[in-house]
């Protein structure tokens, strides 16, 4: 890139693909703009044209005609010149593409269609964003992208009513959602497929129980440093905005999805009607299964005639298409009578695919012919599965289904083009990138990269930005349809958004590291760019569970950090967190913040003051230990390192609680759900101190050994997790020529 287009000034995300300089530069004066845009524009584009000028300050905007001087002018019929048609229609996907040039006499974007015009703007908006004094520098860019679908999977409810009542962008209102689609539009992305899991957050007539109105909970008043009674409802029950947000993205090129389960956190259904879900057999039962709430027996006729009215609800909406997620139970299939006698001579598995199949048989014959419609199925173990097993199920697919799930790095990334080679590319629209979503089930503890891990964690912890980039890679490498994101989390995981934006766009641009310094210096800035890819490198990941020997492991986290060489480990880590939050004091202390780079700062914040306390409960608990084991027996010196062990601990759950709204433990639906575990952790240290110092560290004997409703099915990665992480992402290693891999 020229100099004119200094990286660290103009970091464009996603960066463009050609972009050539010159000494031309053009001053935008924002109290008045001159547009032009030709009758396709026009008729296409100008509302939207119009609204983000106004958002970019532009207080006067003046239509010219085509013989009149213009700041700005689109282009998108027959006065595109037929050079730069030609350009863009080399381009992937020429209806995406756009030519943006920028000289002394102002700015042109040249576009075969509307969205490729839009794409420009987007860019020339950036541009100017980044500029300081109004001056853009000459240049002249052509672009487009590298996957026809760039999907991110916000969440609009995760779990709502179930093990969760709602957190982070849960609790945006319509005005924060449009601004988010805002973000998705001037980085490219092109599709959102929004997480609906739980009681559902819109009106639903026929079945109001269903909704996310009226959830009684509990969530910590810093007032009175208690808890408190709260009622919460839904903010789109409170003032509907899902409709209009629907029409505002589609007006910028972004397609709306539905992603909810198949047959699982299906609205408030199995839990209004317990008796509706997935019965156990006692032998199951005494063998420690369990039905977590999340599937209801298909063969019921309420069940039936409830999840086809739930997707009828849901398009009526103004969705332009649902993506279903099979149940994540891998471990047993409903065992009432009927279904035995139905589904009974099938492996659990092939019976819960079967039951999937049929249906999205139903759920077909109610949905519009033009509503999309995915699936994210067959995750089971074995991860690994042979050819005619999936030759198979794609038999009995029906074709007009797209995968939202395909492997991840498993087997090398065979598996991966094995899915590709028997269902084709066109048909795979995401594969396991769901770093983000990690992240949120650990409960919010900063997993972004595993640089900072231990040797022995990185054979369990798979889900982090490096696979999601290779992964993108990877659907971009095999001419997959798309990529999604699975962002679950978007407070201080802004990273995962902007993987999937620059890797959907422009594959090959950087690599890891160089892209995760533009990324830091496109969120922050020169300076604090800088200082946050530093702390990202730097922050540790240690969930509570970890400094605690007698909890169950959290399958995704099993190492304990007890005895010698954890100990060594937490005291490395403590000084890497405090360096980190040196770098995240630098950072909140700078002028001219903008609302994301303070809302990332200040999440990160929370996030590092966590692995703090954490990581001095484990360090006072090891010392505990290895004081009571081969110390003098000194009691007072023991007491002392109880406490303070049960402070540091008790400040990471004060964070907690003051910090993150539905952060207490309950009950709702017959399964207990602790969902930050350090409660657990306080218990289970007091038993260790009260068989030593007494019953000043008297626990609560009453209190179960949890590992979280999210982790209970996915406890089979304790197996494969070391297979999964041991794996190559062989489908993103480009040929000598830079091709495709065949």
């Amino acid at each position: 890139m020229p100099a004119a287009l200094e990286p660290f000034e103009y970091a464009m995300l996603p960066a463009p693909k050609q972009a050539t300089g010159s000494e031309d530069r053009f001053a935008f004066d924002k109290s008045r703009i001159t547009l032009y845009l030709d009758d396709d524009a026009a008729a296409d584009t100008k509302d939207v044209v119009l609204s983000e000028l106004d958002k970019a300050g532009f207080r006067h905007v003046v239509l010219t005609g085509r013989d009149a001087d213009a700041d700005l002018t689109l282009l998108l019929g027959r006065e595109v010149p037929g050079d730069m048609r030609q350009l863009i229609r080399e381009q992937p996907f020429p209806e995406q593409s756009y030519a943006l040039t920028i000289d002394a006499s102002g700015a042109v974007i040249h576009a075969i269609h509307w969205r490729g015009a839009l794409y420009g703007l987007a860019t020339w908006m950036e541009l100017l964003q980044a500029s300081t004094d109004g001056w853009l520098p000459g240049v002249r860019i052509i672009d487009g992208p590298d996957s026809e679908k760039r999907i991110i999977s916000p969440t609009l409810a995760w779990y709502a009513g179930f093990a969760r009542a709602g957190f982070g962008t849960q609790l945006w209102e319509g005005d924060r959602w449009e601004s988010f689609v805002d973000w998705c539009y001037r980085h490219k992305i092109n599709a959102l497929n929004i997480v609906m899991y739980g009681f559902w957050p819109f009106e639903f007539p026929e079945y109001p129980e269903t909704v996310l109105r009226d959830l009684n909970m509990k969530t910590w008043s810093r007032e009175i440093n208690g808890w408190i009674d709260v009622s919460f409802t839904h903010p789109n029950l409170r003032r509907p905005f899902l409709e209009g947000l629907i029409q505002y993205a589609n007006a910028r090129g972004i397609d709306v999805y539905a992603y909810i389960g198949l047959n699982s956190y299906s609205g408030g259904y199995p839990v209004v009607y317990p008796q509706s879900r997935g019965k156990l057999s006692q032998e199951l039962m005494d063998k420690g299964h369990v039905n977590n709430y999340d599937s209801l027996c298909t063969s019921r006729e309420d069940v039936r005639r409830y999840l086809t009215a739930s997707v009828k609800q849901i398009e009526a909406i103004g969705f332009n298409g649902l993506v279903f997620e099979e149940s994540e139970e891998v471990q047993w299939f409903c065992q009432c009578t009927e279904c035995q006698a139905r589904y009974g001579h099938l492996a659990p598995n092939d019976a819960k695919h079967t039951v999937s199949l049929e249906l999205l048989q139903a759920y077909m014959e109610v949905l519009r012919p033009e509503t999309l419609i995915g699936l994210r199925w067959l995750r089971e173990p074995p991860v690994i599965k042979d050819r005619e097993t999936l030759l198979d199920w794609k038999r009995r697919l029906p074709e007009r289904v797209k995968l939202f799930w395909a492997p991840g790095l498993e087997d090398d990334d065979g598996e991966f083009l094995k899915w590709v080679e028997v269902f084709g590319p066109q048909r795979i629209w995401s594969r396991n990138c769901e770093g983000s979503g990690f992240a949120a089930s650990l409960g919010r503890i900063p997993y972004i990269i595993p640089d900072t891990f231990p040797d022995q964690l990185k054979n369990y912890a798979f889900q982090h930005l490096w696979n999601d980039i290779s992964q993108f890679q990877g659907s971009v490498n095999t001419g997959c349809a798309g990529i999604n994101g699975y962002g679950f989390e978007w407070y201080g995981h802004e990273l995962f958004f902007m993987a999937a934006a620059q890797y959907g766009w422009n594959a090959w641009a950087f690599d890891h590291d160089g892209f995760l310094a533009h990324a830091a210096r496109h969120l922050f800035g020169k300076t604090n760019g800088a200082r946050y890819e530093k702390l990202i490198r730097k922050l540790p990941c240690i969930h509570e569970t970890q400094i605690c020997p007698t909890l169950p492991s959290f399958p995704f986290m099993p190492d304990k950090y007890i005895g010698e060489e954890g100990w060594q480990y937490l005291d490395a880590c403590s000084a890497a967190v405090e360096e980190a939050l040196a770098y995240l004091g630098a950072i909140l202390g700078s002028d001219g913040l903008t609302q994301i780079q303070r809302e990332c700062a200040e999440a990160t914040t929370v996030m590092a003051r966590r692995m703090k306390e954490i990581i001095a409960a484990g360090i006072y608990f090891n010392r505990f230990l290895q004081e009571r084991d081969t110390g003098s027996g000194n009691l007072r010196l023991l007491d002392g390192l109880a406490s303070r062990a049960l402070k540091h601990a008790e400040e990471d759950y004060r964070l907690i609680k003051e910090h993150y709204f539905d952060s207490k433990e309950h009950d709702w639906t017959g399964v207990a759900i602790g969902e930050y575990y350090i409660p657990q952790v306080i218990n289970e240290y007091k038993k260790v101190f009260a068989a030593v110092l007494g019953d000043a560290y008297k626990p609560d004997e009453s209190m179960p050994h949890m590992v979280g409703g999210e982790s209970l099915p996915w406890e089979w990665l304790l197996e494969w997790g070391p297979k999964i992480a041991s794996a190559k992402p062989m489908a993103a290693i480009r040929n000598r020529e830079g091709a495709s891999r065949p």
